[in-house]
This record gives C-alpha cells, structure tokens and sequence, in this order.
C-alpha cells in the first residue's frame, strides 16, 4: 500500500508506503530558507512525529521508517494526512497576523484569578465588539493552553499556521460562540 498526502505548509508532499509490517514515509518541501520544519503523521486517534526535514539541494527532504505498531499506539494509523509545521524560526519572532496584538501577560486580562494563573503568556489578542479573543499557536506535542476552558477553544488557522482562539467578554469571563 502507498498513499500521497499533502503537506499545506509550504506546498510539499508525503509518501508513505506499508511494507511487511514496516511504514517508510518520504517528505519534501520546498526550501523557503524560513526555518526548521517537522513533519507529522495524522491518523484517526492521532499524531505521530516523524522527524525534522533536513536540506538537501533547494528542497528539505526527510525519509522515516516506523513499524506499524508503533504508528497504531500513538493513534496515527491508518494513515488520514499529514501536516508540516514550522518549529524554529530563523528570523526571530514573526509579526504577528493581521487584526491581532502580541499579548505577552494575558493573564491580566483574566477576571478569575484561577484563569490569570492558566493563561500563561504569550498569546496573540484581538479586540472585538463582543469583548476580546486570544489565540494560542496549536502543537500536539505541546501542553494544551488554558486548560480550564478547553471546550470554549476554537481550532482556527491564522496565516497558514494553527492557533486555538478563546473568546472573552470584556472583563475576561469566557463567552460562548456560535457554530
């Protein structure tokens, strides 16, 4: 079996191909010369990390081979897709997107101090009529942010990349969004 998955970051692409119990993956990317970028493998319980692309020529390359079952413990088979993320910038911090503020304490802008404690820092903040959102970037390999309000979490993508944004009222108590 062989399947072709995209990658969205960056217009590459991953091969993965079942052999005798054995999964060879193979990833490209184009080289943008922006940092280093890993690559996971998504499944129906999961993610599982395959590894760091590496240059090779004017394309970053990684080549990967797991056993079925270890892709099967951490949820990532059978294969449903696969994701390219950028974990270490060369150029320092990026600006952030267009609409959003860098928020380096957004626990002051809590009203519960439980909250405060949970929002750590940095996040990304958008006023809004309603009050106010803060975005989280997203990695599953990461600690989930603000735990405690985990279900008012929304999965949005800003500017290519994943980001969990919370809505607020204005004086920092969770608002619930519609569908």
């Amino acid at each position: 079996m062989e399947e072709r998955f995209p990658l969205a970051e960056g217009g590459g692409w991953l091969t993965v191909r079942e052999e005798k119990g054995r999964v060879r993956c193979q990833a490209q990317l184009p080289n943008d010369s922006k940092g280093l970028y890993k690559c996971w493998l998504a499944g129906p319980g999961g993610m599982a990390l395959l590894g760091t692309f590496v240059p090779q020529g004017d394309c970053l390359r990684l080549e990967r081979t797991l056993s079925v079952d270890e892709l099967k413990r951490q949820g990532a088979w059978p294969p449903e897709g696969a994701q390219a993320v950028l974990a270490f910038s060369f150029g320092g911090e990026q600006p952030p997107p267009r609409g959003w503020v860098r928020e380096h304490a957004p626990g002051r802008l809590m009203g519960e101090p439980l909250l405060a404690q949970a929002a750590g820092g940095p996040a990304l903040l958008r006023q809004e009529a309603a009050g106010f959102s803060l975005a989280y970037p997203y990695r599953p390999d990461r600690p989930f942010p603000l735990t405690p309000l985990f279900c008012f979490a929304r999965l949005e993508e800003l500017e290519g990349r994943p980001y969990l944004r919370f809505p607020f009222r204005s004086g920092g108590c969770p608002r619930l969004e519609e569908l």
